[in-house]
């Protein structure tokens, strides 16, 4: 169901804002409604939103360096444990941030003197010194690069050269007399000389390579000690991210500070509050200032709250697939109480498989029981497919499948014993495919009239009986006399192996219902418009929409093709496994090929299993009545990633 919401007015004097602010944030029960432009630069503490930015870069930084940390809940300690750590929180991040300014020094050093150092290879050789190579009274050099062939044609050319071949160029030195350093200089651009400028530097190329060399080694050292300093820093990571989320609360509690109006003397605080936590609200700020009025009202109808979803402990595992498509709106409907039971049913059907179903359930459970304290998301995703491990393991009994017909193929490869077989409660759908079909069909126009129902159900709602009548009942009326009409026909009932026909005045019954739900579509589906023959076009387009119908009721054929998938392929496998035959060869083979290939089968079918199912759920039964659009509710609290408060 959708929590209604209150619209709250605090006002309270200025002096008591700190602290009340804190007891609504330790409660976590009203969203502060922003009356300011509450950017984290005109907040007005500036360094306490890059403080927030440090300590993240510093974790992040420090994740790189330390151990994976083990999965698990949330450490608990209380609010003042969390802030009394904060002078050594702030030590660590201050010393991660110093040790990364060197290690980026150190590898910024490294990085430059080897570019040097591959800047001067080609001039190892060269036995001058690079400070001698500079134009005198009489001599002039020219230093650079020269195509391969060319070095040659400058000897011919009567200039002095010193050459020292590479891959793919040759460097050369070359010197001529001042006189004919212009001709010089003609001749070497005709051959695609490449000018070279030594760096400002002493010594011979040689002399500085090896001098770079032995600062590379050094900073090396440099950034060896570093790194070991951060992996050290690494193991204290946990002390950082309390600081981290202690610096995020102050955060948290300085943006709703600069969301309140303020006088001189008071502070005006607007917001949604929870009706059923109304109450806890207001007894949080009593605990927090003597003197303040606390005011609620219903909210108004241009008011656009946001929206907050309260479900039984059985069905609030399932929430997330309403929140994954769209959040509800306040006005509409949580669909998660009527989607649960057949999310639960249609996932155990497409699996099917009894052991696959016992695999889920334990896992889920071990981790459930384990992990106590997860996140709340990841948590609800985790006792949902327990709970679909349940219907998976209860449709694998009806079924006969465990582990696909491994039962009976153990016992004939090893046992010699092919009467012993897990017998279905129900039948085989391998055998019978065409009864799943029928059942899948059933259900499948179930779930589409319930969805049809919450839509006549959010008109009732808001007193729209006409709409109600006009885009519900008529549909009732055809798609449903529609059904009961093929339900006489010899024909269909056969093909679908139905043992049962309707008589004769149940299709003449269903024939004039479908033709009043049709003709109330037609008259109807354009309701809105005001030109007639627009309102007609309209209502014939309305019509055609029962091609949409009958291609939503076959979609749910996918009940029928994922289940025989898992149980086809699971048999498949074990066949693999059985091939040679018993003894000790054949059990380790068998033992193998099971572990591997159904492995490979639950992951892939548990995965088919869930995308299918969110399917129908999405397209076939919330495209029947769904509203989204609407904004979670998100109270002002101590947000915390990586500890969890204990209440005070």
């Amino acid at each position: 169901m959708i929590v209604p919401m209150k619209r709250l007015t605090l006002v309270a004097l200025k002096a008591d804002e700190e602290a009340i602010l804190q007891a609504l944030q330790r409660t976590g029960t009203v969203e502060v409604i922003s009356q300011a432009d509450v950017s984290d630069e005109k907040t007005g503490d500036e360094q306490l939103f890059s403080q927030v930015q440090r300590f993240e870069s510093a974790a992040q930084l420090l994740k790189r360096y330390g151990e994976k940390p083990p999965m698990g809940p949330k450490p608990e300690m209380s609010a003042e444990e969390l802030f009394a750590s904060m002078p050594e929180s702030v030590a660590l991040m201050e010393r991660t941030e110093e040790l990364d300014k060197t290690l980026a020094a150190a590898r910024s050093e490294i990085e430059k003197k080897e570019t040097l150092i591959e800047t001067l290879l080609p001039w190892e050789r060269l036995d001058a010194r690079i400070e001698d190579i500079h134009a005198t009274r009489s001599v002039r050099y020219a230093v650079g690069f020269l195509p391969l062939c060319a070095v040659e044609q400058v000897e011919a050319a009567g200039f002095a050269v010193e050459a020292f071949p590479g891959a793919r160029e040759t460097a050369v030195l070359v010197a001529s007399a001042a006189s004919e350093y212009d001709e010089m200089q003609r001749a070497l651009k005709e051959l695609d000389f490449a000018e070279f400028n030594f760096p400002a530097m002493k010594g011979t190329p040689r002399m500085n390579i090896r001098a770079l060399e032995t600062e590379i080694a050094s900073l090396r050292e440099t950034e060896a000690q570093t790194v070991n300093a951060l992996e050290t820093v690494a193991k204290q990571r946990t002390l950082l991210l309390e600081g981290l989320d202690a610096t995020s609360i102050e955060r948290d509690r300085a943006r709703s500070a600069a969301a309140v109006e303020k006088t001189t003397s008071a502070f005006i605080l607007e917001g949604w509050v929870r009706a059923d936590e109304e109450e806890k609200a207001q007894k949080a700020v009593a605990g927090a200032a003597e003197v303040f009025s606390f005011e609620t009202r219903e909210p108004l109808e241009e008011e656009a709250p946001p929206s907050a979803m309260k479900n039984k402990k059985l069905v609030e595992p399932f929430e997330s697939i309403v929140t994954m498509y769209a959040y509800p709106s306040y006005r509409g409907v949580d669909a998660t109480a009527v989607m649960a039971p057949f999310y639960f049913l249609f996932f155990g059907m497409m699996l099917s498989d009894a052991g696959y179903g016992l695999v889920m359930t334990i896992a889920c459970a071990v981790v459930i029981l384990k992990y106590k304290n997860m996140e709340p998301g990841i948590g609800k995703m985790v006792k949902m497919f327990f709970w679909c491990g349940l219907s998976t393991t209860f449709w694998g009994f009806m079924f006969g499948s465990f582990f696909g017909d491994a039962v009976n193929v153990i016992a004939t490869t090893f046992f010699g014993r092919p009467d012993i077989r897990l017998a279905p409660l129900w039948f085989e759908p391998v055998s019978e495919p065409i009864r799943l079909l029928t059942f899948s069909f059933l259900i499948g126009i179930i779930h589409l009239f319930v969805g049809l129902g919450l839509k006549f159900y959010q008109y009732a709602r808001e007193g729209k009986y006409y709409d109600a009548v006009c885009d519900v009942v008529f549909w009732y009326l055809l798609v449903g006399g529609g059904i009961v009409y093929l339900l006489t026909m010899p024909m269909i009932t056969e093909m679908l192996g139905i043992p049962f026909q309707l008589p004769p005045i149940a299709a003449t019954v269903a024939a004039w219902c479908a033709l009043a739900g049709l003709v109330g579509i037609i008259l109807t589906g354009g309701r809105d418009s005001k030109n007639p023959f627009a309102r007609l076009a309209q209502g014939l387009y309305s019509a055609y929409n029962v091609t949409g119908y009958l291609s939503d009721i076959l979609s749910y054929s996918r009940l029928l093709a994922l289940g025989l998938a898992t149980g086809v392929i699971a048999q498949v496998f074990n066949k693999m496994g059985s091939m040679a035959g018993g003894g000790i060869v054949g059990a380790i083979m068998f033992i193998v090929v099971f572990l591997i290939g159904h492995t490979l089968n639950i992951g892939i079918n548990l995965l088919g299993a869930y995308v299918h199912t969110n399917r129908l759920q999405y397209v076939e039964f919330f495209g029947k009545f769904y509203e989204g659009g609407g904004r979670m509710f998100e109270p002002f609290r101590r947000n915390t990633k990586y500890a969890d408060i204990k209440e005070d």
